[in-house]
């Protein structure tokens, strides 16, 4: 745990750096007393006058779908228009536009339309050269001609900001807010790799195949959040990249809340996937009704670390084994939303994700390593049925046991057992005559004091290989043992090819 928090809080940190580390920002037209028209010429700019005009806020302008023009006041200073520049009109908005100052035609960032076969789709994020002449200290004048005719949604808030300035591309900015976010896509990477090979390999398939999804997931996310940076994309591509963090978080989430379900619940697989399914619907839900792209990825992820904050909290209240770690570290996940909510979906969600993924890819091989000590037991397992086989049929002298029921003690030949069941406090002992007795005892303290010729091949089982006829395996690669006295005994899966080049080797 505590490395894991260690690296948490160093990369918030240096994303709180980063932060800081920001330019002075552009200036902002005015946003309160915007003037739209439609366009019916655009060839011919409006006076802004006209009945069919309208005053509004910058954040409630809408040209998707419609064709408008705009116009703005820019108030600048004295001291916003010192150095030599140049200078820029920086759109981020998604739309196409043209661009006029003070009635001067400045450029366009694609080419606005009356349709979409008209339409060129222009930047996300575009900055138009202003000439130092056309503006001065005081009030100026912002046109611009706008239109959003492609893209499959329909954003709640297109237009983002317009703003004067230095000439310098918008993306400069986000990448300071998300050069700190790459730092985990490395872990992400790693994860999905190892995971995914575990998983490949067998080891905990579904334990290592859920956290190498959530790795994919949490990987793809990042690139798609930062993608915006790192190349000036056409705004029809903003959506697509909005759908695929959405879809990134949703995924991660169910991710998530699916190895918690194993590790802690005990569920069987269909009870598990039940309710996964249900928590996807209340996700969906939830997408629906929240408002905004940003808006639904943050409240599908809130709702996905609730749940595991129940299942974990149910779990600790059980008193199971690592179920307090678990909630701990979703608790600490949850409150990060609320303390940095402006930042958590671009950033913060990264750094939190790579901390609980650490975290989980800590438990996991644990797990792991349990697994491999199975395995191994299995293995030596193995290898005594096999010498077991191979000394049955060298037909090893009869020895005796001793067995205890009701107060007498027998002394049981070991070569007339065919087999041993256990049967809760007792074990049931049948002979190769058919005779079967009840004795006092465990198949776990027998076994130890029972000759080589006798494995224990099941947790209810243990067969005196003497006795093995033939071997037999199904379709799902469980084997069973056929019996001198018409019995089977199943085998495990692992143990198979043991078995079967055993009694191969000894012509069974």
């Amino acid at each position: 745990m505590k490395p894991v928090l260690a690296i948490l809080l160093a990369l918030l940190c240096a994303a709180a750096l980063a932060g800081t580390a920001s330019s002075q920002p552009p200036v902002l037209v005015e946003t309160d007393t915007v003037r739209l028209c439609p366009v019916s010429d655009p060839q011919v700019m409006p006076d802004f006058s006209g009945p069919d005009c309208r005053t509004t806020d910058l954040w409630s302008v809408d040209p998707q779908g419609q064709h408008l023009w705009m116009q703005a006041r820019l108030v600048l200073d004295a001291a916003q228009l010192e150095g030599p520049g140049p200078f820029g009109l920086q759109v981020v908005a998604k739309a196409s536009s043209e661009a006029w100052i003070n009635g001067t035609y400045i450029g366009a960032n694609g080419e606005p339309g009356a349709s979409a076969a008209e339409e060129v789709p222009g930047r996300m994020d575009a900055v138009i050269y202003v000439p130092r002449a056309l503006v001065h200290a005081g009030e100026n004048i912002v046109t611009l001609r706008l239109s959003a005719m492609h893209g499959p949604v329909r954003l709640a808030a297109p237009m983002h900001y317009v703003a004067f300035g230095p000439y310098r591309d918008p993306t400069r900015r986000l990448v300071t807010a998300y050069w700190p976010s790459l730092i985990t896509f490395g872990a992400f990477v790693i994860g999905f790799l190892f995971f995914g090979v575990t998983a490949l390999r067998g080891e905990d398939r579904e334990g290592s195949a859920l956290l190498s999804a959530a790795s994919l997931f949490a990987a793809v996310q990042l690139i798609a959040e930062v993608s915006r940076s790192l190349y000036p994309y056409a705004y029809p591509v903003h959506e697509l990249r909005l759908i695929t963090i959405l879809a990134c978080a949703i995924g991660f989430g169910l991710c998530l809340n699916a190895y918690l379900l194993l590790r802690l619940s005990g569920l069987g697989l269909r009870a598990r996937l039940l309710r996964l399914a249900g928590l996807a619907a209340v996700m969906g839900g939830v997408v629906i009704w929240a408002a905004g792209f940003d808006g639904m990825t943050g409240y599908a992820l809130l709702t996905a670390s609730l749940a595991g904050i129940g299942w974990s909290l149910a779990a600790a209240i059980r008193r199971q084994a690592g179920a307090r770690a678990y909630l701990a570290v979703l608790c600490g996940y949850t409150a990060l939303m609320f303390f940095f909510p402006a930042r958590f979906i671009d950033a913060y969600f990264y750094y939190a994700a790579a901390g609980i993924l650490l975290f989980l890819f800590y438990r996991q091989a644990q797990t792991l390593v349990g697994e491999r000590r199975r395995l191994r037991a299995e293995e030596m397992r193995a290898r005594r049925l096999e010498t077991a086989l191979a000394e049955a049929r060298q037909r090893t002298a009869p020895a005796q046991i001793q067995l205890v029921s009701a107060g007498r003690v027998d002394y049981v030949p070991t070569d007339t057992i065919v087999r041993l069941k256990g049967a809760g406090d007792y074990v049931e002992v049948l002979h190769g005559d058919g005779r079967s007795a009840l004795y006092n005892g465990s198949l776990a303290g027998l076994e130890s004091e029972l000759p080589a010729t006798f494995l224990r091949v099941h947790r209810s089982y243990i067969v005196n290989t003497a006795f093995v006829d033939a071997l037999e395996r199904d379709a799902s690669g469980v084997g069973r043992l056929l019996l001198g006295d018409g019995s089977a005994v199943p085998v495990s899966r692992r143990i198979m090819p043991k078995v079967r080049s055993a009694l191969a080797g000894t012509g069974g």
